[in-house]
């Protein structure tokens, strides 16, 4: 199957987002807001897309803008890392540490993001920093208690593998984690619930996809066999009809309860599009490559409310869909999500870019 899209990349916002620490954490429509300062969690996910997309021959003219962008995201990651190996999460736009640990998903992030800037960097300074920082957080791993933050983890721990970096050997760890997922199934599952946990709740894709991929590094059929079931399930429950339905924030879908449609967030819908990319990629079956094109469309108004949330005039995203209407603040994690899920179209082979009319080098 080729591409079905062609995917709208400007790095416009994601630069107007930062400064010389790293993400701002919110804005004011497209105006950063200082007051909400930083987390480990943006600067993460901003380090994997702007990595990412260095690395896409498309994207060759953005190679040194996405690499002052990569520099900030990663001396963040490194600033904020415990001397024990643990992260901080909030910090203020002053530098102030605003806690001493971070909570366990901010940890997971930063591990996925050092992770994958080992494997695609693993020749480069970004490359050898990440990979002292990785040795020194990846201890941790085992005391993980909350399954997305073990998801994460993971990811991180099947991109340290595929680069071919072995602290000590990930494998065991790798496969603690995908153990727990596989438990923490077996706890929750029954008729009509295939989840891993009593509630859909965020970033619920992220799920599936870290199982499919730790289960196929492993070799664990049982892996995989649940990791195919909780992707179906959200298919059977966000995407029954002719888009995706993201479960609303505003109470979530507690099992047996009634499910909340609003307010729906982009960072949602991208870990819908990471999780039917890696699906296509994996199991190769049609129906995920559908899902992931669904699930992208969401951001430019294939929705409940029919509005896009993507802002093509910033290169920016709204940061959430209720009744009617919009959020009209375009915060770090929104762009984010955005980015992300245009480079994981195009890595899956789903998508091609297009770039601004600016930015398109000229011909000869």
């Amino acid at each position: 199957m080729g591409p079905v899209l062609t995917v709208d990349i400007r790095l416009d916002h994601m630069e107007r987002m930062t400064d010389s620490t790293g993400m701002i954490q919110h804005a004011v429509g497209a105006v950063p807001d200082f007051a909400t300062g930083y987390t480990t969690d943006d600067n993460a996910r901003a380090l994997i897309v702007a990595l990412g997309l260095q690395s896409r021959p498309e994207c060759a003219e953005w190679w040194g803008r996405l690499g002052r962008l990569a520099d900030r995201y990663l001396a963040f990651l490194v600033y904020t890392q415990r001397p024990d190996g643990r992260f901080r999460n909030f910090v203020g736009y002053d530098r102030r540490f605003l806690e001493e640990i971070g909570s366990e998903d901010s940890f997971g992030r930063a591990l996925w993001a050092l992770g994958e800037t080992v494997k695609g960097q693993s020749n480069t300074y970004y490359g050898r920093v990440a990979a002292k920082a990785f040795e020194r957080a990846v201890s941790h791993v085992g005391a993980l208690s909350f399954v997305r933050g073990q998801a994460f983890a993971l990811l991180g721990l099947c991109a340290a593998l595929e680069g071919g970096f072995l602290p000590g050997d990930v494998r065991p760890l790798l496969e603690l984690l995908v153990n727990r997922l596989v438990a923490a199934y077996r706890r929750h599952h029954g008729p009509k619930w295939h989840w891993f946990d009593e509630a859909l709740t965020y970033s619920n894709g992220v799920l599936p996809a870290a199982l499919l991929k730790g289960a196929t590094l492993i070799g664990s059929e049982e892996g995989l066999r649940i990791a195919r079931d909780a992707l179906d399930f959200l298919t059977e429950t966000l995407l029954s009809g002719d888009y995706l339905e993201i479960v609303g924030n505003q109470g979530w879908y507690p099992r047996g309860g009634r499910r909340a449609l609003y307010d729906q967030q982009p960072v949602d819908a991208g870990a819908m599009v990471f999780a039917y990319t890696t699906a296509w990629r994996i199991l190769g079956r049609r129906e995920d490559a559908e899902g992931a094109e669904k699930s992208f469309r969401w951001f430019l108004g294939l929705n409940s409310e029919g509005i896009p949330l993507y802002d093509p005039d910033t290169g920016g995203c709204r940061d959430g869909l209720y009744p009617g209407g919009f959020n009209s603040n375009q915060g770090a994690e929104s762009v984010v999500a955005y980015l992300l899920s245009c480079f994981w179209m195009v890595e899956a082979g789903l998508a091609t870019v297009s770039l601004p009319a600016e930015e398109v080098p000229a011909a000869g």
